[in-house]
């Protein structure tokens, strides 16, 4: 056999040697992934990766194992490489974003959070350039301090308990009990104590309560005011727990205090082994508990919930916080303060990086705006697990800044004063024509009410992002509805003018009178609809006085007002007007100097075409044929005939003098007919309207010209003896 050919062979036996201890090790490391073995699946990934580093499988395995072991570099090495050889997928993307906010490395991050449109992750983390001075403005308002009984494993979710400090950490029990975590390669967490001697010394953490830790998983932990009742997070390895996936998840317990320590160890309600519930924070008065969960129904990872108890003392069914709290990522570790702030951890809004805390306050059962603390409170590594003393001002917070993300500590968090979020805003009230300022203006904002100051100034911090409706209302002026957006101004602090107009003291008067008597009518329904818009505008009933006055309080001198008015009366005929008027001075707006309010009783001989304002009802030259424009004049009609169903009507149409007589009189016949008949053909009985021609028989005025007489009459003489009447001339029954 050559040379060549023994070569050949070799490279063929290493090649398969290699595949086969390829293969294993990949079997391994997928089946140490799919338990959650992140740490130990690890080193067999990276196996795979130094012979084959483009596979995009193991490039994304092995990215998360490192993302969910806190190793940065990692990220960057994985997800990285998923980037450059085009294999990312739009998640990837996300992550490796993420890993590059925690190096410092802004201007590339946004590039990939850019590109992020699965939900708003992207777009939230894409703020960091514009909020960066944002997130600094506050930083002399905290201080955070690390606490000295952190040890080189992870100690986080530091709370009060009486005079000591208990927390959670994974470092070992004794020299002899090491049991190692498959998800990190650490220690299973447990409660520790720690507390000071006398001389302010930090004692040495110690094991808290034994009878509350567990082999595995115990923590973080919270108590009630009085500490008699603790409620924790753990998860067993009881097989009846185990998880559809596989997996042991983590549950919300309780205990209550005796003198032997904590019993009566129990689970609460909600808990699924399908799911996790963890870090519960419960409120001042024991009634409403907040924790994280990635229960189904949420808004995807972990989210907040809050569960009530109930008057028998057990906790109610779970409710999302909702899209004010919880995003696509990580909602968790919520702590609610005696304050009513509620903070909370996420890696879902904007941020510096990994989890930031946020702040927002609960008002009714409901979170408001959040708001990232920013610095020093939050880092580019992971800050999370606030708690806070009764005083809400002191307590403590936990990180992994210190190692570059490698474990958690706890640090001493102080709040040195109170911090406004949101964008400072100063209200100026002003005179429309003076430019005076307007001291002690009542505003509301959103309902809730303020007023300005002797300068005509108010001071106050509204959240980013959102409009606020302005109500403005002071004594002599008109009142003004006006807002106010954050959405365009990008400024932390800015001015709103409000102008306000002197109060005219316009006001619409009427008067209704009796068409008979002139005097003032009582018992009236008078009916105001605004035009075009034909909303109500108003609604009274007239006194003895007969008189009508409404303030117009939103109008001012320039404006034109437009008012369909219906005057109704039991026993008269209803009358609408259409009243338009343009403001041209201040004071009353007298309805009766343009239009006839007087309202005319249902009697026999009454002209109905006086009592409801009838126009004239005009014919084509020489014909009988009704018009559109006459068929809205003799509508009304119609409807006052169905008003009064014991109502006969004769309908007598009337002429001017020019002409032949006999020709007036045989066309007015006709009209007066044709204009019957369609009052018939509208519903109303035949025996009930008579149509009647008059010609010009009956003239109102001395417009006569038969014969040699030849009047020296106007044509707005002769147009009053061209008439329709409606006259009454019986009230009884209707004859069928």
């Amino acid at each position: 056999m050559s040379n060549k050919k023994l070569i050949f062979s070799a490279t063929l036996i290493v090649a398969a040697i290699f595949a086969n201890a390829q293969s294993g090790a990949l079997k391994k490391a997928n089946k140490f992934y799919g338990v959650q073995a992140y740490a130990q699946a690890i080193p067999y990934y990276e196996k795979v990766y130094k012979k084959d580093s483009s596979d995009k499988l193991v490039l994304s395995n092995l990215g998360d194992c490192y993302r969910l072991t806190n190793n940065v570099n990692g990220q960057l090495k994985c997800y990285g490489a998923l980037v450059k050889y085009g294999k990312a997928e739009a998640v990837h993307k996300l992550y490796y974003g993420q890993a590059l906010m925690n190096k410092g490395n802004t201007s590339d991050a946004m590039g990939q959070f850019d590109q992020y449109k699965l939900d708003a992750r992207g777009e939230n983390l894409t703020q960091f350039t514009k909020k960066a001075k944002m997130y600094a403005k506050n930083a002399d308002a905290y201080k955070v301090e690390l606490e000295k009984f952190n040890s080189s494993q992870n100690d986080f979710c530091a709370v009060k308990y009486n005079n000591t400090v208990v927390f959670s950490s994974s470092r070992n029990k004794t020299a002899w009990i090491n049991v190692k975590h498959g998800w990190t390669n650490d220690n299973y967490v447990n409660l520790y104590t720690t507390e000071k001697n006398a001389k302010g010394v930090e004692l040495n953490p110690k094991i808290f309560m034994g009878d509350l830790n567990s082999k595995y998983n115990d923590g973080p932990i919270c108590f009630s005011k009085d500490f008699n009742t603790v409620f924790f997070t753990r998860n067993t390895s009881n097989k009846k727990d185990l998880s559809k996936d596989g997996n042991f998840k983590l549950k919300i317990l309780k205990a209550t205090l005796n003198k032997n320590g904590f019993d009566r160890i129990a689970e609460l309600p909600f808990n699924n082994k399908d799911y996790n519930c963890a870090h519960p924070s419960v409120a001042l008065d024991g009634n409403t508990m907040y924790f994280s969960s990635d229960m189904p129904g949420g808004f995807g990872g972990m989210d907040i919930y809050k569960s009530i108890k109930g008057v028998d003392g057990a906790w109610n069914k779970p409710e999302n916080m909702g899209p004010t709290i919880n995003t696509a990522g990580n909602d968790v570790f919520p702590f609610i303060a005696e304050n009513g702030k509620l903070y909370f951890s996420s890696n879902g809004w904007d941020g510096m990086g990994g989890l930031d805390i946020y702040e927002t306050r609960i008002k009714d059962g409901k979170a408001g705006r959040t708001y990232n603390m920013g610095e020093p409170v939050n880092s580019t590594y992971d800050d999370f697990g606030v708690y806070l003393n009764e005083d809400s001002k002191t307590g403590y917070l936990s990180s992994n800044r210190k190692n570059g993300g490698m474990d958690d500590d706890v640090y001493a968090f102080t709040i040195l004063r109170d911090v406004k979020r949101g964008k400072e805003i100063t209200i100026i009230t002003k005179d429309r024509e003076t430019a005076a300022l307007l001291p002690n203006t009542k505003i509301k904002i959103n309902n809730e009410e303020f007023s300005t100051n002797e300068k005509g100034e108010y001071q106050t911090v509204i959240e980013e992002d959102n409009t606020y409706n302005l109500l403005v209302e002071k004594e002599d002026y008109l009142k003004l509805e006006d807002s106010v957006t954050t959405k365009t101004n990008e400024a932390d602090s800015f001015t709103k003018e409000l102008i306000l107009a002197k109060d005219p003291k316009l006001a619409l008067v009427a008067l209704v009178t009796d068409v008979k008597t002139k005097l003032p009518l009582d018992g009236v329904k008078i009916n105001i609809k605004e035009l075009p818009s034909n909303e109500k505008f108003d609604e009274y009933t007239t006194t003895a006085a007969g008189d009508y006055k409404k303030a117009l309080t939103t109008k001012k001198i320039g404006d034109k007002i437009s008012y369909l008015i219906t005057l109704s009366k039991d026993g008269y005929v209803e009358k609408k007007v259409t009243f338009i008027y343009d403001i041209k001075q201040a004071g009353d707006i007298n309805v009766n100097q343009s239009l006839d309010l007087a309202l005319g009783q249902v009697a026999v001989g009454m002209d109905l075409a006086k009592l409801i304002n009838i126009k004239p009802i005009y014919f084509d030259l020489g014909k009988s044929i009704i018009r559109p424009d006459a068929a809205i004049e003799l509508d009304k009609i119609v409807k006052v005939m169905n008003d009064y169903p014991n109502m006969f009507i004769e309908l007598g149409a009337h002429t001017d003098c020019r002409g032949a007589a006999g020709a007036n009189a045989k066309l007015s016949s006709g009209r007066a007919k044709a204009s019957a008949a369609y009052i018939v053909k509208k519903g109303i009985n035949a025996l009930r309207i008579t149509g009647k021609g008059y010609g010009e028989s009956k003239l109102l005025n001395s417009c006569a010209c038969e014969g040699k007489v030849k009047p020296n009459c106007s044509e707005d003489e002769h147009s009053k003896n061209r008439r329709t009447e409606f006259i009454i001339v019986k009230l009884g029954e209707v004859k069928k």
